[in-house]
């Protein structure tokens, strides 16, 4: 009996080792980006903008425009003027009258281009699926230099279906953006640090430049590099020098100059060599080293060699920090983040076969035949704990898509399980096969909602929002959803629709009004005004993050918006949705005993029975 498996384990493996061959490796790698470009291009123009996507078009359209940076300072403009590139051929209607500010300038290019700007999401998404091909093809190419040519195709299969990727790849955000450059940073970072050149030094350098141009997490590496390499020379201080210290120290200077040299570029030289001490930042240091000292004094008047705008943008965010954002966790919701915990959330929004394989491969990294060396490995771990630590300091609002640059080097890492189909283990090998097939079938099984995914131990994309809410599972991306779930039920009309989002449904072509709203039925003066309230029978459509209390200017179903600021549709959590609309949308449809049932419980006055349902 124990016959047949071994020849069964044996032949699975050989079939994988001829499939899966060096010879056929390009074919491979072409195939797996071309399928997750298509996965990102079809999610793409399926799905509603998303709460920042407007302004962040909009401020890409200023870019190019006007030769300006004031809107969105608080993400450098990379991603933005990308994707406006194909939009601005495609002539938008733009309103600047309430400039600078952010989010009415998005709200603004929506209304100046009503149901069209869908459309013109669709194509600034377009144009940013190459910085996710880019982060996939890098994260290949690591891992195939330090455990060979499978465990590059189990890094690049991990990239492309992996449901963070498929969910931020498609978007115009800087989140994908940041995640692609920093892995690039780091590898070309790595191949300096492993035989040092000229020509090295200035590819980090200019990779560098474009990631901090990504967004703002990355200015941890100027402190982190340096460490880095000092680290690195004195751990070979017994070994010959490939270079001497004073040409290495040059590279690391050629690499911080020419950095900022690109990020000026892509400023295009707005405004730098401003003082230190007209910056927020800039305050906030000098008062940490004694603002009234003849040091300090000295100091702010140094000038930045950054674009002011850009400053101004590091600025926004630790004001934002400073007033203490609600962050929500596991049914939790409170100001601050400092109770966060990211590694739950990598947790619960990480197919459990990816878990599997990082497992894996942690017990393979005490078999030496797997082992790429403790120096490059030990360069894979640390950004995650980086990244991890430095993100979770912050005092801005704690979402998944903060930490999405950790990903890569994790895929990396868990890729050396790959190395079993070399080496012939039988066993590694079909672990790893099988958690693989197991994550990316996940993956598939929720796409194109990638962005409320879950895994199944967090109760899956329907009990995601027990554990986590805003971006991690509804950034208001299944409008185009609920369109399409009434067209098909006619019947679903009139519908009361509290939606998430910066683009009215009423663009959508979807007549609504709000649903009723609940307060404390205990703290009404009268019947009268407690019956207009609460659970009314009829058709419901809410979005999880209201379901869940997260505050927001609701789109009122007459071309306005209302604030809701805290859990006045809480009481449709203890209904079963009878539909939803992607996993962000839920579909309530009450009957008048349904909702005489929550108003007893709400403690509101109750409906007769013979009330006809609207």
């Amino acid at each position: 009996m124990s016959v047949f498996p071994r020849r069964m384990r044996t032949a699975l493996v050989g079939i994988a080792g001829s499939v899966f061959s060096e010879r056929r490796l390009p074919l491979w790698v072409c195939s797996l980006l071309a399928v997750h470009a298509g996965l990102l291009a079809w999610s793409a123009a399926r799905q509603s903008p998303t709460v920042d996507e407007p302004f962040h078009l909009a401020a890409g359209i200023e870019h190019w425009h006007f030769g300006q940076f004031n809107i969105d300072r608080g993400n450098p403009p990379l991603v933005g003027s990308v994707a406006a590139l194909p939009v601005l051929a495609a002539n938008p209607r733009t309103d600047w009258s309430r400039a600078p500010n952010s989010y009415a300038v998005g709200s603004d290019f929506v209304a100046a281009n009503g149901s069209r700007t869908f459309w013109l999401t669709t194509l600034g998404r377009w144009a940013c699926i190459p910085f996710s091909l880019l982060g996939a093809y890098v994260c290949f190419h690591w891992a195939w230099t330090l455990y060979g040519h499978h465990a590059g195709l189990v890094a690049l299969a991990l990239w492309c279906f992996c449901p963070n990727m498929l969910a931020h790849g498609q978007l115009i955000t800087g989140d994908m953006a940041a995640t692609a450059a920093g892995v690039a940073a780091f590898y070309v970072f790595w191949r300096w640090l492993r035989e040092p050149s000229l020509g090295r030094a200035v590819a980090a350098g200019t990779v560098l430049g474009l990631a901090e141009l990504s967004k703002f997490v990355w200015l941890v590496l100027y402190p982190l590099w340096p460490a880095v390499w000092v680290a690195r020379r004195l751990s070979c201080r017994r070994r010959p020098q490939r270079l001497p210290f004073w040409r290495e120290a040059g590279h690391m200077a050629i690499m911080v100059l020419l950095s900022l040299y690109v990020i000026n570029l892509g400023y295009a030289f707005e405004s730098p060599l401003e003082p230190l001490g007209d910056f927020h930042a800039g305050k906030k240091l000098l008062g940490a080293i004694d603002g009234s000292s003849w040091a300090a004094r000295a100091l702010a008047s140094v000038p930045v060699p950054l674009p002011a705008n850009y400053v101004r943008g590091i600025d926004e965010i630790l004001r934002i920090g400073e007033g203490r954002p609600w962050t929500y966790l596991g049914g939790q919701r409170r100001p601050g983040g400092w109770w966060y915990f990211y590694p739950y959330a990598v947790l619960v929004k990480t197919p459990l076969g990816t878990l599997v394989l990082l497992e894996l491969a942690c017990v393979l990294s005490f078999v030496q035949r797997y082992s790429a060396g403790w120096k490059n490995e030990w360069f894979l771990l640390f950004p995650i704990v980086v990244l991890l630590a430095f993100v979770e300091g912050s005092g801005t609002s704690k979402v998944l898509r903060y930490v999405l640059p950790i990903f890569p080097f994790a895929f990396i890492w868990a890729s050396k399980a790959g190395r079993s189909f070399a080496h012939g283990d039988r066993l590694f090998a079909l672990l790893a096969a099988g958690s693989l097939s197991w994550a990316i079938g996940s993956s598939l099984s929720v796409y194109p909602h990638s962005l409320s995914y879950f895994n199944a131990l967090a109760g899956g994309p329907q009990g995601g929002h027990a554990h986590l809410v805003n971006s991690d599972i509804d950034w208001g991306q299944d409008l185009l959803y609920l369109k399409r779930w009434l067209d098909e039920h006619p019947d679903a009309r009139p519908l009361h629709l509290a939606y998430f989002g910066r683009v009215d449904p009423l663009l959508a072509g979807i007549d609504y009004t709000l649903p009723p709203k609940c307060a404390d039925a205990r703290s009404q003066h009268n019947a009268a005004s407690s019956k207009a309230e609460g659970p009314q029978p009829g058709w419901h459509a809410v979005s999880v993050n209201l379901l869940r209390g997260f505050g927001w200017d609701v789109p009122d179903g007459k071309g306005g918006v209302e604030w809701l600021g805290g859990a006045e549709y809480a009481y449709l959590l203890r209904v079963k949705p009878v539909a939803m609309a992607g996993y962000s949308i839920y579909i309530y449809c009450l009957d008048v005993a349904e909702a005489n049932r929550l108003r007893a419980q709400l403690g509101l006055p109750l409906f007769s029975m013979d009330r006809p349902q609207d």
